[in-house]
Order: structure tokens, then sequence, then C-alpha cells
């Protein structure tokens, strides 16, 4: 008896380490970013008014990173994306797809602005093959700074003045969530459609636009301006630049 016994229970332990896994439901996801500039599509050398004065952009790219989505039900969060660069150079749009994303309710999603600190790292060698932040590191990390520019917004005002809004450093680090109540069902597609308005990143909190006439608004890091990039990277914000329709 003993011996069949323990013939079972061999049995049964090798029965339950071949199991199939059960695989819940699950569909498929999108985040568009779309540049506005006023409530309209931005395009690269393009005059914008801007108060008294009128700009060209010839570079607007951000990181977005730690994307998680909230549940409805319960506290779980799914991680969606760790770190990428959204870039307009070319388009108004960058999209973001995810695959395999639980098929629940959801109560809204978070993401963060910038490159965390665990991540804003000065050498090359961090990174493995194919990571965003080992593809950038050339044209975004700030040696002087020790930190990635979080954010690239460049061109010319009426004046002929050059701009370069690049914030950096983990204090300028920015997380937003956003409130909103959607379900993905299984074997479903969805998107979802986050809109950056950069009129509105240039704007004080007064609602007045940078005052390009100061010197030192051309520019966040040479020479560095502390209080210009807190500025820059405070409005992205669900309640200033940001809107997730």
């Amino acid at each position: 008896m003993k011996k069949l016994f323990y013939f079972i229970l061999l049995i049964s332990l090798v029965s339950s380490c071949t199991k199939d896994p059960i695989i819940g439901s699950s569909g498929n996801m999108t985040l568009n970013l779309h540049a506005n500039y006023g409530g309209q599509p931005l395009a690269m050398d393009q005059a914008y008014p801007f108060g008294t004065n009128v700009v060209k952009f010839d570079q607007f790219n951000f990181f977005i990173s730690n994307v998680t989505l909230l549940e409805a039900e319960t506290e779980d969060e799914t991680d969606l994306m760790e770190i990428g660069l959204a870039d307009f150079g070319t388009s108004s749009n960058a999209s973001f797809s995810f695959s395999t994303v639980p098929a629940v309710k959801y109560r809204g999603m978070k993401i963060s602005f910038g490159v965390p600190s665990g991540l804003n790292k000065s050498s090359v060698s961090n990174y493995g093959s194919g990571h965003p932040l080992k593809k950038a590191f050339d044209t975004h990390f700030w040696a002087d700074g020790n930190s990635f520019f979080f954010m690239k917004l460049s061109g010319t005002d009426s004046q002929n003045r050059d701009f370069e809004l690049f914030p950096a450093k983990n204090s300028n680090f920015m997380t937003v969530i956003f409130p909103k109540t959607f379900t993905l069902a299984d074997g479903e597609s969805l998107d979802l459609d986050l809109s950056v308005d950069v009129l509105k990143l240039l704007l004080y909190a007064n609602s007045q636009p940078i005052d390009f006439d100061e010197v030192a608004n051309l520019s966040t890091y040479n020479p560095e301006n502390d209080d210009l990039s807190a500025l820059l990277m405070s409005n992205f914000d669900k309640d200033k630049a940001l809107e997730l329709e």
C-alpha cells in the first residue's frame, strides 16, 4: 500500500507540473499621442502666433515612461511600457502599441513624462541593445547636467532668435493620473488618444506666453535655467497642456 501511495503521489506531482497554464482573456491597446498648437495639428517650420511674437518649431519630442493602466475593480495595475520617446519631427502623431493587455474594466491611466531616476544614468553601457535610452543617448543625454533631456522643443521666433527648451533633471520628472473609465473586451483592440498642446506648454500660470525678450528664456541649459525647466515640465498636466480623449 505504501508503494502504491508514493506512485500515485508521483503521478499527481508530474501532472501538476505539466498542466497547461490558465491564460486569462486579453486584448490589444494603442496609445496615440497627438501634438497640437492652439488646438491644431503641430507642423514643423510653420509660423504660429505667440503673444506679440511669431514662432516656428524645428523639433519637438519628449520621453514618456511608466505607462500604467489602473484596474477598476481591484487595486491592481497593468504596466504597459517602461519608457519610450515620442517624436513629432515628421508627423503630429506618435503611437505605442501593446498586446495581451488584460481584458478587464479600467478606471484610468498613469503616465510619467521624463526619464525615471533609476534609468537616468550617465553611461550608455547601462542600457541593453535596442533600449530606447541607448538609441537616444547621443542626442538626449546632457553630460554637464548628468541627465537626459526630458523634452526637446526648439525653433526660432520673429526676431530670428533661436530657442532651445530642453528641460532635464530628476526634480522635473512629472507623473500624471488620468481618470477614465473604459473596458477592454477579450480579443478587442482599443485606442487611447492623448493630446499635447505646445502653446499651453509655453504659458506661465497666468496664461501669458513665455517672454523670449528675456534672453534667459531662450534656453533651459545654455545657460541653465532651472525655473524655466520646472515650468515647462509642470505644464505636462491634465489641467494644462494634456488631454486624454
